[in-house]
């Protein structure tokens, strides 16, 4: 039968679990799954961004002789930021791992280490939840609290910069013009690409991802219906639609949320790929001696004994995350209405 002293070997050492808990399946968001952020792991809570203000300008034509043009110097503006902390935590007590008994070719070890794994595993989707939740609030330029209200960042005003207003895209409208919509559309990616500059060289592909009135409505606008009924997958109209396709130069994903997380029904959140760096997540190491100064992980996962009473052991999950959107300016958001 197993007891508490099962938790005094190293199988349960902080770099022993974290390292297993790798291994772990878990169900990733959309977002997430796109690889849309890159992740840099740092030594410290502290890290800075620069930024710098290149203006590209028409060089007027001037004699011969005569002193050229001065260029102006970039600004260059560096600014300190602070990843946050976030840490979650499930109790095992002395009972539950009584209750174990080793059966089979299974030792007690081994079966604690599962009940364990179980408790963590839970742990981390709670993270992985929270994670999608902050990638989601990144394309819309913001990092929140999870209460959806306490702004950390708004990396609109973190960089000056103010955002473009929102784009109707008219969804709702019983009798819209025809190719309407497509003009919008046609407006939406030629205002990025102005602003995205030569940051990807060649045609810029955008995408969106949408509520699901929002998707429900595009896909069931006439102009759309028009284009697939020419198209080889014009059988998808009599079926339930893709949960991603491409029209009118923009890349459209239904975002399926739930557990609190997700895309207002009514609008979507549009973005340009191919910018490296412009969505990162950093991570800082926990504050212990062990692992101080070292590059951070994305979590990390202890388990820690009752030393006074020798009753529980808690399994503890901590992140010191932060998602970071490198150039806001390029961002758009669009609703239904």
């Amino acid at each position: 039968m197993a007891t508490m002293d099962v938790f005094s070997g190293n199988a349960f050492s902080m770099l022993e679990l974290t390292r297993g808990l790798e291994d772990i399946p878990y169900k990733p968001g959309l977002i997430r799954s796109l690889g849309l952020f890159s992740y840099r792991g740092i030594r410290t809570r502290q890290f800075a961004i620069e930024s710098r203000g290149g203006v590209l300008s028409l060089i007027p034509f001037s004699e011969r002789g005569a002193p050229g043009q001065q260029g102006t110097g970039d600004e260059r503006k560096v600014r300190d930021f602070r990843t946050r902390h976030m840490k979650k935590e499930d109790t095992i007590w002395a009972s539950e791992v009584a209750g174990i008994r080793a059966f089979g070719s299974e030792t007690e070890l081994m079966q604690v280490q599962g009940e364990v794994a179980r408790r963590a595993l839970k742990l981390r989707n709670d993270a992985e939840l929270t994670f999608e939740y902050h990638m989601l609030n990144a394309l819309q330029g913001k990092v929140l609290d999870t209460d959806g209200t306490t702004v950390v960042y708004d990396w609109y005003q973190e960089f000056g910069i103010t955002a473009a207003a929102e784009i109707d895209f008219d969804l709702d409208n019983a009798t819209p013009a025809k190719g309407a919509l497509r003009k919008k559309c046609m407006a939406v990616v030629e205002s990025i690409e102005d602003d995205v500059g030569g940051l990807v060289p060649g045609s810029v592909v955008i995408e969106a991802v949408c509520g699901s009135a929002f998707f429900r409505d595009l896909t069931n606008h006439p102009d759309v219906i028009e284009t697939y009924l020419y198209a080889a997958k014009a059988n998808e109209l009599a079926g339930r639609p893709t949960d991603v396709f491409d029209w009118g130069g923009i890349r459209w994903r239904r975002y399926r949320g739930g557990s609190g997380v997700g895309v207002n029904t009514d609008k979507c959140h549009l973005y340009p790929m191919g910018i490296d760096g412009l969505f990162e997540q950093y991570g800082s190491p926990p504050d212990t001696f062990d692992l101080v100064n070292t590059p951070g992980l994305e979590t990390y996962y202890r388990v820690i004994p009752d030393t006074k009473r020798n009753e529980f052991v808690t399994i503890e999950m901590e992140a010191n995350p932060m998602f970071v959107c490198t150039r806001p300016k390029v961002l758009r958001q669009g609703k239904r209405t």
